[in-house]
């Protein structure tokens, strides 16, 4: 830009979010509690939403105590339509503004493709595509009135593998995440005259929720398969969500960053 002023601590208020609020579905477990930590540090206000209301409470106490924030905790099931539009409704009746969307909710169901009940997919694509459909919606028509804002959806390195039943069998999550990955660009482009910016991260294996159901050897397998030689860790995923939320992301839209330690070129 040809009139920055590049001097001491521009680079930092690239990232300061003062006052912001940001919704974040899925709003309790470690990959929650290091992306909302990261955003209260950086000035956010938050809204922490799931079904199990109780935890985000915990998280919030946590985040209040930590960083002197504005953090409420909602009871939301993502893939009820109704509570979708509640939630976003009392995010703006209780801060008055909605500013950025995190959607990380998200399910899974294991089995073999062949032996899988519909209601087994219908969950996960329930939960996963369409509750991140409608959460990107109301939080849109927000936005599109306050003029513009951020979206990041959660996706994950397995939209962009395929496993072996010995390896994985997961086959509605890996379909849903990949959905995802479309469903962001698609709506990068139907809103980037509306000054909105939509983005997913693609986390690899990281020292959260379902990484910890793995055995031991499943774990090494793992492991091998991750170029750095190590499972990833939450912070390391929301570092980048810090700059997809703020500023320092202003031109970047339509794009889903992958934070796997090389797992995909393994």
């Amino acid at each position: 830009m040809k009139n920055q002023r590049y001097q001491r601590g521009f680079f930092h208020e690239l990232f300061r979010m003062d006052e912001r609020v940001v919704l974040m579905t899925g709003g309790h477990g470690e990959l929650a509690h290091a992306m909302a930590a990261t955003l209260a540090d950086l000035g956010c206000d938050l809204v922490l939403a799931s079904r199990k209301q109780d935890k985000c409470e915990e998280l919030a106490a946590n985040l209040r105590a930590s960083f002197g924030r504005k953090v409420t905790a909602l009871r939301c099931d993502i893939s009820k339509e109704e509570e979708v539009v509640a939630a976003v409704a009392e995010t703006v009746a209780r801060h008055g503004r909605l500013d950025v969307l995190v959607n990380n909710a998200g399910t899974s169901s294991w089995g073999l493709p062949e032996d899988l009940p519909l209601r087994a997919w219908q969950k996960v694509i329930d939960v996963n595509l369409t509750g991140t459909f409608l959460a990107c919606r109301e939080a849109a028509r927000i936005m599109m009135e306050r003029g513009g804002g951020s979206i990041v959806n959660v996706a994950s390195v397995g939209a962009f593998l395929s496993y072996r039943p010995s390896e994985g069998q997961i086959v509605p999550y890996t379909t849903s995440k990949a959905a995802i990955v479309h469903l962001t660009r698609d709506l990068a482009a139907q809103w980037a005259g509306k000054r909105i910016r939509v983005n997913a991260l693609a986390p690899g294996q990281v020292e959260s929720g379902m990484t910890y159901t793995l055995d031991d050897a499943t774990r090494r397998q793992v492991v091998e398969s991750i170029l750095i030689g190590r499972i990833g860790r939450p912070l390391e995923v929301a570092a980048v969500l810090a700059t997809l939320a703020s500023d320092a992301g202003s031109f970047i839209t339509g794009q889903t960053y992958v934070v796997d330690g090389g797992q995909m070129l393994g």
